[in-house]
């Protein structure tokens, strides 16, 4: 081999073997694999402040995704060196002779304050007595509201030299059935549609060759949705929560006529990974999702209508106390929509140019927010009695026929049971 291909030949050997370790600490090392275990799910440590851990095989490579938040370096061939350097949160790998794939785990330091109050406190994978359990409540609430205006002028006049009429007013060729009279009009000649508009309200005056409607429409209202749905997940562990249920969709098949069927969810949608750190502290990943089907901005495919979706979701991650809610996600939009039609000229004149146009005005605003609450829980006792399923009292409910028809008046029982 070329001399000067030694030296890098000679490096990959000793990253490979450990060179440089007496051969009584390799043999410890791998002897000790059986004893490895995974890191802690999340560590903590203050700002400014240091913590060592021990594994009991060598460690041969460290790593952590944000330096600027903590600091790790090998100390001696078995124990590492964790530095908090600015509050937040960041992830550690560390790699060791027994595996090629590094063990993981979360680093969340704290500010001085904090730490300065904490840094006596035991590992979470040190407590015997932490809760394992979370329960995580989610609410989404939605508001939209809504408002309309609209206004316009409809003239239609005839006599034997001279024609006008608005938008909508073009004459048919059949006989149309008269809302309003309309004498002194020959019937050989067709008579105009009267622009009746069903969403809004009219006014009609007028006879003869000589015809004026005003059409005049406000309108205003709201929508509020609320969700809430809850989920129990073991500390460390993911879960998945759907309330909805699934639409066919079809596909179209490559290089062929033919359609396959998929199956797209919707509904309410919750995934979610807690990681209790102590008493008083939760990490959430939390994932919510809101989607409905809309039918109006919907396609076809091969002849079937496909409706879209709208979608509310989010993804994030946060760290709450026990029984602590936060506000996770928000939205607050306007949408304004005006528009004017006139005749040229003649729709600029003051107050009388109110005959020749058309005006409306759209507006809407929405609100969203999406709001988190993590519960350290425990299960109820083996014995203890549980609290009435939903709609208990009314599962036997079976009224008399003297108490249905003089007593009944609909108020049935809708807060009990387990949901509440």
């Amino acid at each position: 081999m070329h001399r000067r291909f030694m030296p890098l030949f000679n490096g990959l050997i000793c990253a490979t073997l450990l060179c440089g370790m007496p051969v009584n600490s390799v043999s410890a090392a791998t002897g000790n694999c059986a004893a490895l275990g995974p890191l802690p799910a999340a560590l903590e440590v203050g700002e400014g402040l240091q913590q060592e851990l021990q594994t009991p095989v060598a460690i041969t490579r460290v790593a952590v995704g944000d330096p600027k938040i903590a600091d790790v370096r090998i100390n001696g061939n078995q124990a590492l060196l964790l530095t908090g350097m600015a509050p937040g949160a960041t992830s550690l790998m560390v790699w060791t002779a027994c595996a090629t794939t590094p063990r993981q785990s979360m680093v969340f330091v704290q500010g001085r304050a904090t730490a300065a109050m904490t840094r006596n406190a035991r590992l979470p994978s040190d407590d015997p007595l932490l809760p394992s359990q979370v329960q995580t409540d989610i609410r989404f609430v939605e508001v939209s509201r809504t408002k309309l205006k609209e206004a316009s002028t409809s003239i239609f006049g005839k006599n034997s030299n001279f024609l006008f009429g608005s938008p909508g007013t073009v004459p048919n060729t059949a006989v149309t059935p008269r809302v309003f009279p309309l004498r002194n009009i020959d019937p050989r000649i067709a008579v105009p549609s009267i622009p009746l508009a069903n969403d809004m309200y009219n006014i009609v005056a007028g006879g003869g060759n000589f015809l004026a409607i005003i059409n005049a429409m406000e309108s205003s209202g709201f929508a509020y949705t609320l969700a809430r749905p809850s989920l129990v997940a073991l500390s460390g562990q993911s879960a998945s929560f759907l309330a909805g249920g699934e639409i066919p969709i079809p596909v179209p098949s490559a290089n062929s006529n033919s359609y396959s069927i998929e199956y797209k969810e919707f509904g309410i949608r919750l995934t979610l990974t807690p990681t209790v750190i102590s008493n008083d502290q939760i990490t959430l990943k939390v994932a919510p999702e809101v989607s409905e089907l809309d039918f109006n901005n919907g396609v076809t495919i091969g002849g079937t209508n496909v409706p879209a979706f709208t979608i509310r979701r989010t993804d994030t991650s946060i760290s709450l106390a026990d029984g602590e809610s936060f506000v996770i996600s928000g939205l607050i939009s306007t949408q304004n929509t005006s528009q004017v039609s006139k005749f040229p000229g003649l729709g600029d004149i003051p107050i009388l140019g109110a005959f020749f146009r058309s005006s409306s005005i759209n507006r809407e605003e929405r609100e969203l927010l999406m709001i988190v609450t993590p519960h350290l829980v425990q299960p109820l006792a083996a014995n203890a009695q549980l609290p009435s399923l939903p709609g208990e009292k009314l599962r036997n409910y079976d009224p008399n026929w003297y108490r249905l028809y003089f007593l009944e008046n609909g108020d049935f029982d809708k807060r009990s049971g387990l949901s509440q």
